[in-house]
């Protein structure tokens, strides 16, 4: 870990406990029986609230919540996640004691010339063995997620991803978990076994029979790739052609698949990645020169794309060129929840001067992320001997059957009374039904189809708009 050092003065200490309490955050307690100096990692040089960094030793006695996003690209799930403990904030905390949040960057290059793998793993030994949180809300991407739960996997950390769909983070975990022995690996989304099947189905709705799949490698990519050929395939698809691509190397991919829908060869990309960039590039090199743009509009051919592609961003940065390509557009997402739910989490994230919080597809599962953490500590505070990433699953594993409560700021109050009392409850939060499976302590929901139309209000000229809701369970 590449880590800064403050000077202290001699402290003797049993614990890591005693050197925060004494210096902050940041100070442990060494072999030789006394405080390190304070800690400071080159990623993790923002949080909530500010004063955590400059004046540590006030929240000497506060528990910590790690934080794992980009700052450039994934600032709208980091907001949404800090929305959560400021709104906790209000609410006096957990009896009286204070929740902070720290974040850490996962943009590649940060300060220690890591790639986004090797800093968010980096950044996570800092969260777990430094600071000694008991869970980590983030990272965005599958990929991103594997790594940061393989570094911690044994420090009894929780880690809870907004995004993370790949199905093979399904088995990388308790492989028969129980409430004894819970999962540390959890997400607020479901797998992409569901989104699969919509994008499938959709295409041979459609007509469509022969698909390139472009996909970034890692386990988001390869994962939604096999599992959409599979499907495809299963349901009368004549031909799935996959080109994996690395660190956004996919121009060649994009003009070959061009000629192949300029030929009629193919009918339709399903391009594939976790990063926001990589569907930037992507539009940027299908319009890179007129036959491109020509054989990317042509009537007919269809161009799908994955869920990370739900961001206004991407509508701003390619609209000037890439407009007459949005009509061939479709893409997935999960849903979030639908009417007064999300729309007060949406109006607290806007009163809080974070944007709209509708521009992304991952914010409302942020939010609630950082919710679950929250209520897993209220339990954990109530019936376990440390609040820790084990006592956390546990509560996890009592949010789904009970009194239905609502994630939102003012319904803390309902959650720690139900918890003192030995109860569960079920909960549903903006990104719809939280309503785990025992057996794989992962959730369901259902998939928004959506497609780019103009409109003259929005920056860019275009807006999302969602075509379908679907249950692949139903």
């Amino acid at each position: 870990m590449a880590c800064s050092l403050t000077a202290i003065d001699p402290q003797p200490c049993n614990d890591d406990g005693d050197c925060r309490h004494a210096f902050g955050v940041g100070s442990v307690c060494q072999d030789d029986g006394y405080c390190s100096a304070r800690q400071i990692h080159p990623r993790c040089n923002q949080s909530w609230p500010p004063e955590l960094l400059v004046a540590p030793d006030t929240y000497g006695d506060a528990i910590v919540i790690g934080s794992l996003f980009s700052f450039v690209d994934h600032l709208d799930t980091r907001n949404a996640a800090e929305l959560a403990i400021r709104e906790l904030e209000l609410q006096q905390g957990l009896a009286g004691q204070r929740i902070v949040m720290l974040h850490c960057d996962t943009t590649a290059m940060v300060g220690d010339g890591k790639d986004d793998l090797e800093g968010s793993a980096d950044a996570a030994r800092f969260l777990a063995e430094v600071i000694g949180v008991p869970a980590i809300v983030g990272p965005r991407g599958s990929s991103r997620t594997q790594a940061v739960f393989e570094a911690v996997r044994d420090d009894d950390v929780l880690v809870i991803s907004p995004s993370a769909t790949s199905a093979a983070l399904t088995g990388i975990d308790a492989i028969d978990p129980s409430f004894e022995q819970p999962g540390l690996l959890w997400r607020t989304v479901p797998p992409d076994t569901l989104q699969s099947e919509v994008i499938a189905a959709d295409m041979r709705d459609r007509g469509v029979t022969r698909v390139a799949v472009a996909y970034q490698t890692g386990a988001y990519g390869e994962g939604l790739a096999s599992l959409f050929e599979t499907r495809f395939m299963a349901t009368g698809g004549v031909s799935v052609e996959r080109q994996p691509f690395s660190d956004g190397q996919f121009a060649g991919i994009v003009a070959q698949v061009g000629d192949a829908l300029a030929a009629g060869s193919i009918d339709e990309i399903l391009f594939v990645s976790s990063d926001l960039a990589d569907y930037v590039g992507f539009f940027a090199a299908a319009t890179a020169t007129t036959s491109m743009q020509d054989a990317y509009a042509t009537e007919g051919t269809g161009i799908f794309l994955a869920d990370a592609a739900y961001n206004t961003g991407l509508l701003e940065m390619t609209a000037a060129k890439a407009g007459p390509l949005f009509a061939h557009v479709r893409g997935t997402r999960p849903a979030p929840a639908a009417g007064t739910l999300f729309n007060t989490f949406a109006a607290a994230y806007a009163a809080a001067k974070y944007g709209d919080a509708d521009a992304s597809g991952f914010t409302p599962h942020a939010y609630d992320a950082t919710w679950l953490v929250l209520y897993g500590l209220a339990r954990a505070s109530f019936d376990e001997p440390a609040i820790d990433g084990i006592g956390i699953a546990r509560g996890l594993r009592r949010i789904s059957g009970g009194d239905a409560i609502d994630i939102a700021a003012t319904s803390w109050p309902s959650v720690v009374e139900h918890f003192r009392s030995g109860a569960s409850i079920d909960v549903t939060g903006a990104s719809g039904p939280l309503d785990y499976d025992p057996d794989t302590e992962e959730t369901t929901a259902p998939i928004s189809l959506w497609a780019i139309e103009p409109d003259a209000v929005a920056p860019s000229g275009f807006a999302f708009v969602e075509l379908a809701r679907i249950d692949p369970g139903a």
